[in-house]
């Protein structure tokens, strides 16, 4: 039989045998597991390795630094599984919320067990969030549709906007309850973000190579190339890395070899292009502005004036070039005239820019019957099938809800449902770093 051995600080001395597979919970208690002397070899060796690993667990959980390392973790295994694997990005999500907790359990200091505990565990974490605003304006994202409720009729899509949004009470709880990060601890991540997107675009540009004929074909009609997943995550995530990669640059920062920095600007450039190949206008989007206002925060302190105005100018010449030498880019370009030519003639009910299109001015419609509340989170759904019926009959078999989350919120939640969340939005923006 297997024995386990427990030797509890608070009884030196104190020895209790019971068979493996029993439940014990000692506090400063060290624990050893044996076989006896007639067993086999060889799981007396993975014994061995057992307590020795639990051994090291216990000493490691011990230490100060011990939630942040954990924390990183995670969230490297976020950053791996956005763009890559649904179940993983689920357990490091779930893995974040423990962390909190534990930094929780850790600052939090009482005599309490069992689930009186829990209770004041609970009620200490809180407590943290709501002396932080930074993280306490996140809640009117969920505060908002929530409180629509009372003016939705639709009980049951109410219920399941409100549950989307439940993110939003747990990541500012996370978020405040995180062990403190060294400034490098978060340069390591983006560091990971970008040499994970760098190896996933050119997986995704060898299968264009193979490819490139059939994948230009039904970029022809609309469709996009193939990536990981969601296109528009992915090329959202691409421009991501891109920014991250030339600002860790700007920062000098390395892993581990002085040649990482050499090598860096040529990962940053490999990005910036792919984001072009790839063509999704999301991401191209998202990484103009980016470099846009970061040329103005550049001009804003150092007053270089040719410097920026040379920025400027290749903001301007880059985009040109890109299209008059990637096919991908004017393929999609192409096709966006044609989508928004058969909207202008009225032909665009197959078309998804056409759809979008609608789908915005259905928006605009349902938030003038609706000026200040709005038409009920719960209720947009069915009053945006009543308007399209109305005035787009044509796109009635496709009917779109708001394809843009300020039309969406001013839809659903009226102008001041928007102003709530256009502050919850940009308050931690401009309230100050959060690292």
């Amino acid at each position: 039989m297997i024995q386990v051995q427990s030797t509890c600080n608070a009884s030196p001395g104190f020895p209790e045998t019971f068979p493996a597979g029993g439940k014990k919970y000692l506090a400063g208690c060290h624990i050893r597991l044996y076989l006896p002397p007639s067993a086999n070899l060889k799981p007396k060796v993975l014994l061995t390795v057992i307590q020795t690993t639990l051994t090291e667990i216990r000493g490691w959980s011990h230490r100060q630094e011990a939630p942040a390392q954990t924390t990183v973790f995670f969230a490297v295994l976020l950053v791996a599984s956005l763009p890559t694997a649904p179940f993983l990005l689920s357990i490091s999500m779930w893995g974040l919320v423990f962390v909190a907790f534990w930094a929780a359990l850790r600052a939090q200091q009482g005599t309490e067990r069992g689930f009186h505990l829990g209770w004041a565990l609970v009620v200490f974490s809180f407590k943290k969030m709501f002396s932080q605003r930074i993280y306490t304006v996140w809640l009117l994202l969920l505060l908002v549709p929530l409180l629509s409720g009372l003016w939705s009729e639709d009980q049951g899509y109410w219920l399941e906007r409100v549950r989307v949004r439940l993110p939003f009470l747990v990541l500012p709880w996370a978020f405040a309850n995180f062990p403190a990060l060294s400034r490098r601890q978060i340069q390591l991540v983006l560091y990971f973000l970008v040499a994970w997107m760098a190896v996933l675009c050119m997986g995704v540009g060898i299968n264009f190579l193979l490819d490139h004929t059939a994948i230009l074909e039904a970029m022809q009609q609309g469709r996009p190339m193939p990536v990981p997943r969601n296109h528009i995550r992915f090329s959202l995530l691409l421009a991501t890395a891109g920014v991250a990669g030339g600002w860790l640059w700007h920062e000098r920062f390395v892993w581990r070899y002085a040649w990482e920095r050499k090598v860096l600007p040529g990962v940053v450039l490999f990005l910036f292009v792919f984001a072009h190949v790839l063509s999704v206008r999301s991401g191209l989007l998202a990484l103009y502005v980016v470099l846009f206002f970061s040329m103005l925060y550049f001009v804003w302190h150092t007053r270089r004036w040719k410097l920026t105005l040379l920025a400027l100018a290749l903001l301007v010449l880059i985009p040109w070039m890109a299209v008059k030498t990637l096919p991908s880019l004017a393929q999609k370009i192409a096709y966006t005239k044609y989508d928004l030519e058969q909207y202008l003639n009225n032909t665009g009910e197959n078309y998804s820019d056409s759809e979008r299109l609608i789908s915005l001015k259905t928006g605009w419609l349902i938030w003038k019957e609706n000026p200040w509340l709005g038409a009920g989170a719960g209720d947009l759904r069915q009053e945006t099938k009543r308007q399209v019926t109305i005035h787009f009959p044509k796109y009635v078999q496709t009917p779109k809800l708001p394809h843009n989350q300020f039309v969406y919120i001013l839809a659903g939640t009226g102008l001041a449902g928007l102003l709530l969340s256009m502050f919850a939005f940009l308050y931690p923006v401009f309230a100050g770093r959060l690292f």
